[in-house]
């Protein structure tokens, strides 16, 4: 499996970074860095713990201070130490100091003076996220936040399995509200052993490693507040799982093993040439095909990567010439209402000038724009909600129909 993934990490590593040259094996025995009294201090890269750097410049500093943030999610409650790395171009202060990092952001010139010089980065290929294992194993890298979560450290991922949930509670007037900051236990349900004892953050998430995914859990919280009706357990996006049970200790959710793995993070996708296979063979007029596009923010430019999923939908257009395929895009609350039913058919309409500049045939292809009109979670306007509750709305449908 590594020979494997090693091999199809090159692959694609070729494609896309192909001036850069991470090697499979950390070089170093120590690392220098300065603290934040300005001090030099050594770093032995002999400690059992992941090490993570963050490379950016000012141009890439707000997608970097993202992508840092977003380590403490995809690599939760693990011995990781960041090292952020910010290529000035000359000698002058980071613009905000948003990285709360034990090692300090490191200030450079260029790429080229650094102690990184042998990987042949370069500012183009900012900001760019290097994670090596703990035994200084290369386990991947990524330029976006989208890219982290195919970051994977070795047997670590396979052994275990991370669920990210979320916990609400419905109001009177039937709205849902996070389940802020509250204590969370859960159990194995073949022993009934504890397995996790966590807190929830302000939007009612949680994350907790599973050393098995064959058996059921059981998630308990002890609420004493009587005003409180219906406790709901969702995905971290706020699609909603299920209810709780009420008990005289407060509230409990038993996740059975066969719904276990339909949660996110444990499922596996069909890809989306399968899903329409398994259309076909059913004999359905229509299919929607439901994905996550990425654009630049508030842009309708599409990125490389959905550029290849819509590569796939080409192909699926090549396959079966009797369907014609409809484009919805949708937008978040975020932002006035009318700019963003715009910027939705914008993007519907990139998609469709893409597919067309792949040889397919427009007669074939209808864009359509509902901007924030078709919320599917609780982050309407108004509503503060994290940053995976919005993207779960960032989304773009892909309607099959046959003529």
């Amino acid at each position: 499996m590594r020979l494997i993934f090693l091999i199809t990490f090159c692959i694609i590593f070729k494609c896309q970074f192909g001036q850069i040259n991470l090697p499979e094996t950390l070089p170093f025995k120590t690392i220098d860095y300065l603290d934040k009294s300005r001090k030099k201090v050594v770093y032995e890269c002999s400690k059992p713990e992941k090490k993570a750097f963050l490379f950016f410049d000012v141009k890439s500093e707000p997608l970097a201070e993202v992508m840092y943030n977003g380590c403490s999610f995809v690599f939760p409650d693990k011995k990781i130490i960041i090292f952020p790395y910010f290529f000035t171009g000359q000698l002058k202060k980071k613009a905000s100091a948003d990285m709360k990092s034990a090692i300090p952001v490191q200030l450079l010139r260029t790429p080229a003076m650094s102690l990184f010089k042998e990987f042949n980065i370069t500012e183009a290929d900012f900001p760019l996220l290097v994670v090596y294992n703990e035994k200084n194993e290369l386990c991947g890298f990524s330029r976006s936040v989208e890219g982290m979560a195919e970051i994977e450290c070795g047997l670590e991922m396979v052994k275990l399995k991370v669920l990210r949930l979320k916990i609400m509670t419905e109001e009177k007037d039937k709205n849902l509200k996070p389940y802020a900051n509250k204590k969370v236990v859960i159990f194995g349900g073949r022993k009934n052993d504890t397995i996790a004892k966590l807190i929830t953050n302000k939007y009612g998430d949680f994350n907790v490693e599973l050393p098995d995914a064959n058996q059921d859990y059981l998630i308990t919280v002890d609420e004493k507040d009587k005003d409180i009706n219906f406790v709901l357990l969702g995905t971290q996006t706020g699609k909603v799982v299920g209810k709780f049970k009420s008990t005289d200790k407060g509230f409990e959710y038993r996740i059975l093993q066969a719904e276990l793995m339909t949660l996110p993070d444990m499922k596996i996708d069909d890809d989306v040439e399968m899903q329409l296979t398994n259309f076909k063979d059913k004999t359905l007029k229509d299919f929607i095909v439901t994905e996550t596009l990425y654009y630049e923010l508030g842009e309708s430019s599409l990125t490389s990567g959905s550029k290849k999923l819509l590569t796939k939908m080409k192909k699926i257009l090549d396959s079966y010439p009797d369907f014609s395929l409809t484009v919805t895009s949708h937008t978040d609350s975020q932002g006035e209402d009318g700019s963003n039913l715009n910027l939705s058919l914008k993007r519907s309409e990139s998609v469709i000038d893409y597919l067309s500049s792949l040889g397919i045939a427009k007669k074939r292809l209808t864009a359509e724009g509902k901007g924030e009109l078709e919320i599917r979670n609780r982050c309407v306007n108004g509503v503060d909600c994290s940053n995976k509750e919005h993207e779960y709305n960032r989304r773009t449908e892909f309607k099959f129909s046959k003529k």
